[in-house]
């Protein structure tokens, strides 16, 4: 009797200790999460992050941009008249601006022009899928920490900048309001949770109708629309 119960005592120290273990390897990984998340652009990364990972079918997704509503007239025409990121005048000061219930940061200007240009007329699932991409290359360390600087990477190369509107020598303001107008919707629905299901962890994609060579080092992880979606390792 005396032999089980130092065997039971034994066994219940043992669990114990793995449990204080674990209890501590947890907390360490939190910290470690904490601090590297809190590194990068925190504007964006606390709303990307940290939410819930939300994919709706396309249906859901029609009726989750139809709730956020339209814009008033005279929001058209200050929307018209948003000044970009890149711009060095501004005419509009887009702290100021409340679109949709919310104010656009700098960067969510920067993360809706990528929406825009790489996918205005993509299915709405596509749009969604581009903004992620945006934000999985802020969540990593290869690439430049805020929306402006890895939307905009490169640009001075002309054509091989990271995202093709960047450095084709074309103007980097929207014209198409109604599209544009959508793109803000499409970051507001992104930083609230909401995710395509086919870009998860995705740092890179190309058109369906090019076929680059890098995409032979990376995984294919999802295609919509046009495009196709690739991750190279974890984020």
């Amino acid at each position: 009797m005396l032999k089980n119960l130092v065997t039971a005592m034994t066994g219940h120290k043992a669990g114990v200790l793995i449990g204080g273990f674990a209890i501590m390897l947890a907390m360490s990984v939190t910290l470690f999460l904490i601090f590297t998340v809190g590194g990068r652009d925190a504007s964006l990364q606390q709303a990307y992050l940290t939410s819930r990972y939300n994919v709706s079918t396309p249906s859901e997704l029609e009726s989750k941009l139809a709730g956020l509503g339209g814009i008033s007239t005279s929001n058209r025409a200050v929307l018209k008249d948003l000044d970009m990121p890149d711009f060095n005048k501004t005419k509009v000061s887009f702290d100021s601006i409340d679109l949709f219930d919310r104010v656009f940061t700098r960067q969510e200007l920067c993360l809706a022009q990528a929406v825009y240009f790489e996918a205005r007329g993509e299915p709405l699932l596509g749009q969604v899928a581009i903004a992620e991409v945006v934000l999985n290359r802020i969540a990593s360390k290869r690439y430049p920490n805020t929306a402006c600087k890895v939307v905009f990477q490169n640009q001075h190369m002309k054509n091989r900048c990271q995202f093709s509107f960047a450095c084709d020598g074309k103007t980097d303001r929207p014209r198409d309001i109604k599209s544009w107008e959508q793109a803000l919707k499409v970051v507001s629905l992104v930083l609230s949770g909401e995710r395509s299901g086919v870009a998860r962890q995705a740092t890179h994609y190309h058109a369906s109708y090019v076929a680059p060579r890098w995409r032979k080092h990376l995984d294919k992880v999802g295609e919509v629309g046009r495009h196709i979606f690739y991750r190279s390792g974890l984020i």
